[in-house]
């Protein structure tokens, strides 16, 4: 039998090679392969307001399944979509419109179901029955750019005429026109004023614009977290409550075991004291203790015999001969 390393290494590579073609293939169609499983119906609506490939679909607010493309056709776009949910079922009557999804501008399909029949699957709902949103941005652009072709001498100057024509009316309505004049003064006087305010409203949309994918990607990524701390809500308050039980149980052993323990503590306390008051002597011990183990060290490191010096002793050559060491030696 081969080893391993003895084996041909080309079938196992070109093995390795075809999965990760299959991989790459499934992961780029994916939304294909997902909406292939489920019902397939086509909206035309007059503009695609934003709507894309793979935005979800959505009916009475549950999302049931994905758009699959968005291409031109008809009289408008067509925006072809799958319904992966088998409990769906939509009328003959159906209707389809743009929504908006999240505060932060992310498209929809909603469609609603109408009429007895049922809607065949790889149906067409008609631009009559489909509908598409205004986008907020858009309308602020238009605003800008239409209240920036208002001539404000003019209509100022219409005011004025307007003023002086009925001058010769009655009292309240003269008042009324006084009153019509100044507003119009006052709007001339800030003319200035409402074009940057305007100007500042058309920015701050195109900033809006700009941002929203990385906000919609920031408030993603916040119900992640969300998700995440609710999964583990019940490892959390198991562990709290774990640790009451620890608290209690620590509680009761100090509780019975109160008595013994207040004796010790107590000696404890005293032996403390004892060596706080004592610290002084015992670092000197401590230092005496280093210069004795040195000499002992010398005394002893002649191997089995150690040296020794007595002071006050008679030399041995005065001891009588019956005192000296038998065979002569001293």
């Amino acid at each position: 039998m081969l080893m391993f390393r003895e084996r041909d290494p080309r079938p196992l590579g070109a093995i390795v090679l075809v999965w990760l073609v299959a991989t790459v293939v499934f992961v780029l169609n994916i939304n294909n392969i997902v909406g292939a499983l489920g019902q397939q119906y086509t909206a035309e609506i007059g503009e695609a307001a934003g709507i894309k490939q793979g935005d979800p679909v959505m009916v009475s607010g549950l999302k049931v399944g994905r758009v699959r493309a968005v291409e031109l056709g008809g009289e408008g776009v067509l925006v072809e979509f799958t319904i992966t949910n088998d409990d769906i079922r939509l009328g003959s009557e159906s209707t389809a419109r743009v929504g908006v999804a999240t505060v932060l501008g992310d498209r929809a399909l909603i469609v609603e179901s109408h009429g007895s029949g049922s809607l065949a699957e790889g149906a067409t709902i008609p631009i009559e029955r489909t509908t598409s949103p205004y986008d907020v941005s858009e309308a602020l652009a238009d605003l800008t750019t239409e209240t920036g072709q208002i001539d404000v001498n003019q209509v100022t100057k219409a005011l004025d005429a307007v003023s002086a024509t009925l001058e010769t009316s009655g009292p309240e309505l003269r008042t009324a026109i006084d009153g019509m004049g100044r507003i119009s003064q006052t709007i001339a006087s800030r003319d200035e004023s409402l074009r940057s305010l305007l100007g500042h409203a058309d920015e701050f949309a195109g900033i809006l614009a700009d941002r929203s994918r990385d906000i919609t990607g920031l408030v993603r990524a916040g119900n992640l977290i969300f998700a995440e701390l609710l999964e583990r809500r019940q490892d959390i308050e198991q562990l709290l409550t774990n640790v009451t039980r620890m608290a209690t149980q620590l509680t009761g052993l100090v509780d019975d075991n109160r008595d013994t323990l207040r004796p010790t503590l107590v000696e404890l306390n005293r032996v403390i004291d004892i060596l706080r008051a004592n610290k002084t002597n015992v670092a000197k011990a401590i230092r005496g203790l280093s210069a004795y183990a040195t000499g002992l060290g010398e005394v002893v490191s002649s191997g089995p015999f150690f040296a020794a010096y007595l002071q006050n002793l008679a030399a041995g050559n005065l001891f009588p001969p019956a005192l000296q060491p038998a065979g002569g030696q001293r």
